[in-house]
């Protein structure tokens, strides 16, 4: 099989492969609130009847359109179901696993290139953000390819792939406004790069990025920055730096993240400019993982576009023990080959179970089908609730975290009481779980039972018309 013929048969494969897995129940999976979220962002940008200018729904969308246009393709041309709004994004996140390949292909060996791909491919939350209507995957799509055309700046053509990259940067920014840290990353990558072959950076490189470095600036400092002031100030989510750095290793997993050390170590012995250039990116990511809890209320989804930095040094690990392995057997090394692609298998399996999400949609469809005049819900998330329940169920009242004195309180104000609760492994908070025990009935429990230690499950419970003072025994 000639050269050309293997590139496009792996091409296909790959596409197949990452296509089975995102198309593959991509209705099925339910909104969760942040997609509802997106949903209201995108008619606040795209639809006459937005949302006031203040408002975050307004703020967002506009620093960020481009997100919020893949979505209005998405939904335009394939409806606004759960499947038509994620269309885009899913194809997004295929075409992200064959650049991989296509673009590591050639500066690195190939083995290593379909290992990349491949480990993007299986990653979990690489397919849950192609199966999401949320921002994360647009912006991963050019952040991947940002960071695989500046390796090529390493290449023939310095000043064509380092214009590419300035442009891809700028898309990027625009898909989620903290990938600006992506200039200054490849930057430093490239001048190591240069470095390791004993080489300047070229002039035309240096005037390319100071032209997009001032281009940015100016356009952070005009346009986003009234946009995004004070944004998420009064959030309590942020994570502290050491918690960041966990969840971006669970982000590519624990065994990927060991491979990328060891890729690290033998790409800089080697002291070649593409060694060189993969390490440095790698820094880039647990630096952005350590610092930008410092600086805004951090979510660790924000630096998921950057974690192919993390991907390539341990495909590249995989390929060399590959090598090493495919003279004395065979066997062994097409082993370990396909089983150290598979590390993530349980959690992607884990994965298909649920999506990873709270099924909102099937508890609101069972208290609308039970509805009666007079009752009212409560529930951690009334804005999802409702968005599922057509309509039918209101009053809905927000329920504080630990809001076992506040559902005493709507249950005495008389009328049966409806609660819906997301419920994870670690449990209710201790005294909701006493007052639903001693005053509500458990109706419903929503959610597959997963393999690994995560779950989703949503629960139904209803509060008679006139609980019990105390509600000393349980009503039936």
């Amino acid at each position: 099989m000639s050269d050309r013929a293997q590139v496009w048969s792996g091409v296909l494969l790959l596409l197949a492969l990452a296509a089975a897995l995102r198309f593959s129940d991509l209705g099925a999976w339910p909104y969760s609130g942040d997609e509802t979220a997106t949903l209201e962002e995108e008619r606040a940008l795209f639809h006459t009847a937005g949302a006031p200018p203040a408002s975050p729904s307004y703020r967002l969308s506009h620093a960020i359109p481009l997100s919020y246009l893949a979505f209005h393709v998405s939904h335009t041309l394939f409806g606004d179901t759960e499947r038509g709004t994620r269309v885009v994004v899913a194809t997004l996140g295929c075409l992200s696993v064959v650049l991989v390949f296509l673009l590591l292909d050639g500066p690195l060996p190939r083995a290593t290139a379909i290992v990349a791909a491949l480990l993007v491919a299986l990653m979990p939350q690489h397919v849950l953000h192609s199966q999401e209507t949320r921002f994360y995957m647009v912006a991963a799509f050019f952040g991947f390819v940002a960071l695989l055309t500046g390796g090529r700046i390493l290449e023939r053509h310095s000043e064509l792939f380092a214009a590419l990259t300035s442009c891809l940067i700028f898309l990027a920014m625009l898909c989620h406004t903290l990938l600006v840290v992506l200039l200054p990353l490849v930057f430093l990558a490239i001048c190591a790069g240069f470095y390791a072959r004993g080489q300047l950076v070229p002039r035309a490189v240096l005037l390319i990025f100071g032209i997009a470095a001032a281009a940015m600036a100016l356009f952070a400092t005009v346009y986003l920055r009234p946009l995004l002031q004070g944004w998420n100030q009064t959030e309590s989510w942020g994570y502290s730096p050491s918690h960041a750095l966990l969840a971006s290793i669970v982000m590519i997993g624990w065994p990927t993240t060991l491979l990328a050390v060891v890729g690290c170590v033998l790409m800089i012995r080697e002291r070649t400019s593409q060694g060189w250039y993969w390490p440095v990116c790698l820094l880039g990511w647990v630096g952005a993982t350590l610092t930008l809890p410092l600086v805004v209320p951090y979510h660790a989804e924000y630096v998921f576009p950057l974690a192919l930095a993390g991907v390539v040094p341990a495909a590249y690990a995989i390929g060399v023990i590959y090598e090493l392995l495919r003279p004395r057997t065979r066997w062994a090394a097409y082993a370990w080959l396909g089983l150290s692609c598979l590390t993530n298998l349980p959690a992607l399996a884990s994965y298909y179970v649920d999506g990873s999400r709270w099924n909102m949609r099937d508890a609101a469809a069972y208290v609308r089908q039970h509805w009666s005049p007079g009752d009212r819900v409560a529930g951690y998330s009334v804005g999802l609730f409702r968005h599922y329940s057509d309509g039918c169920c209101e009053p809905a009242i927000a329920l504080r975290p630990d809001s076992a004195a506040q559902l005493a309180r709507l249950a005495a104000e008389g009328g049966r009481l409806w609660v819906v609760l997301e419920n994870t492994r670690s449990g209710l908070p201790p005294q909701v779980q006493r007052w639903l025990f001693d005053c509500a009935v458990h109706k419903l429990s929503v959610g597959g039972r997963r393999f690994d230690d995560a779950e989703f499950r949503v629960e139904v419970y209803l509060v008679p018309r006139s609980p019990e003072s105390g509600c000393t025994r349980r009503p039936t």
